[in-house]
């Protein structure tokens, strides 16, 4: 990120405090740039991108010149805001509540969500942290109220104070009811808040989102989870083990080419096409919305179900049950199989990684055929296949 050659100086009315503001310019992956906006306040900084100013690209010397003139002016406008106290607002609302705001954004964010159960996860996950918010600082807490110390106390009221409770109308027992959050739990609630003031600041309600203020140190730590997978063994019981459920079929496509329930669910004949003597995938991945271009092997499409004569837009796994009944049914055929391992379908993307590396792949090759931006988001599988090594050459300890 490089500054521009902008640096304002600020003096707030009756104070000795100053406050700077540069504006900065980023270069995108895209190759376009982002403008933003970095402010130190009283010895505090934060940094404020200017989404409301389209990216463009330095090769377009008219476009980039406007979008810089917009972005300097908003450098001047924040200026004055700051000048004048107001620096917790740029739009002027001083009335929305932190409560009544979080209930927006999980109504926003249902009606984003393309996926059903996303939409479903996302909102009630808004909403709970609405109420834990409530019972942290009250009803009337004001959006424009929430700053570094209001952040911070409330990952100390997530981790130290907050114990879990049964919802409103929620029928039966609550698991661990009156137990303390575990991290990753309190983390997701946090991340709500987080998520919620990152809105705010795109409504141009707030300057800045306090989170963004919090050292690393001072947030939720999560032990690096485990990944439930079954190894080719295990694969291969699973496999000879009979089941009427249609998650048979759908889980072990799953274990041979990596998808996501998601993408396999919403799977059309289209999809798939011939390449020569080459089977490959094409799709976009509803999670991260990026493309995929996937060779099929054999085994995968040998779990495919006839086309028959449907249609190019038919979807290829018809007549699916809910992913929960699915669950339970991936459950019971484990068990049914002999494998003592809590699986989920999911597990089958872990399966589907850990084989790859396990079989000889390389990091990076097996991060594409995963559909991930980052190497580093398929680290956690090279560190899975390490400890198996680790395993096998203690097997030889001891031996003389």
């Amino acid at each position: 990120m490089h500054p521009i050659n902008i640096e304002i100086m600020a003096k707030k009315t009756n104070t000795r405090n100053t406050a700077i503001v540069q504006l900065y310019e980023r270069e995108l992956k895209s190759g376009a740039i982002r403008f933003y906006l970095h402010y130190t306040i009283d010895g505090q900084q934060t940094r404020e991108a200017l989404r409301s100013i389209p990216i463009v690209k330095k090769d377009d010397k008219q476009a980039y010149k406007e979008a810089k003139c917009k972005a300097q002016a908003i450098a001047f406008e924040r200026t004055a805001e700051i000048r004048n106290g107001q620096i917790g607002i740029t739009n002027g609302n001083t009335k929305i509540l932190l409560y009544d705001w979080m209930l927006h954004c999980a109504d926003q964010a249902e009606k984003r969500s393309t996926e059903v159960q996303n939409r479903h996860t996302w909102g009630r996950m808004l909403r709970q942290t609405a109420a834990v918010l409530v019972e942290y600082a009250g009803a009337q807490v004001k959006l424009t109220d929430v700053d570094k110390d209001f952040a911070k106390g409330f990952i100390e009221y997530l981790q130290n104070t907050y114990t879990i409770k049964k919802e409103p109308n929620q029928k039966g027992g609550v698991k661990n009811e009156g137990q303390h959050l575990a991290p990753k739990s309190a983390q997701k609630k946090y991340t709500c808040l987080h998520f919620a003031l990152n809105e705010a600041v795109r409504d141009e309600l707030i300057p800045r989102n306090p989170c963004n203020l919090i050292a690393k140190t001072d947030k939720i730590k999560v032990p690096e989870s485990t990944r439930e997978y079954l190894t080719e063994e295990e694969l291969k019981k699973l496999e000879a083990t009979p089941t009427e459920s249609a998650v048979r079929n759908v889980y072990l496509f799953m274990c041979c080419c990596g998808l996501r329930i998601s993408d396999t669910k919403g799977l059309r004949w289209s999809d798939i096409e011939k390449d020569g003597e080459r089977w490959r995938l094409r799709i976009r991945q509803q999670k991260t919305k990026t493309p995929l271009y996937l060779p099929l092997s054999d085994t995968a499409r040998a779990y495919l179900p006839a086309r028959g004569e449907q249609a190019p837009s038919d979807l290829v796994f018809t007549d699916l049950p809910t992913e929960p009944a699915l669950n339970r049914a991936l459950k019971c055929w484990a068990a049914a199989a002999g494998i003592n391992k809590t699986l989920t379908l999911h597990t089958a993307r872990h399966t589907f990684a850990t084989l790859m590396l396990t079989k000889g792949a390389d990091l990076y090759t097996t991060s594409k055929l995963l559909g991930h931006t980052e190497v580093g988001t398929t680290q956690i599988y090279a560190k899975i296949i390490d400890k198996k090594k680790e395993d096998a050459v203690d097997l030889l300890n001891n031996i003389f």
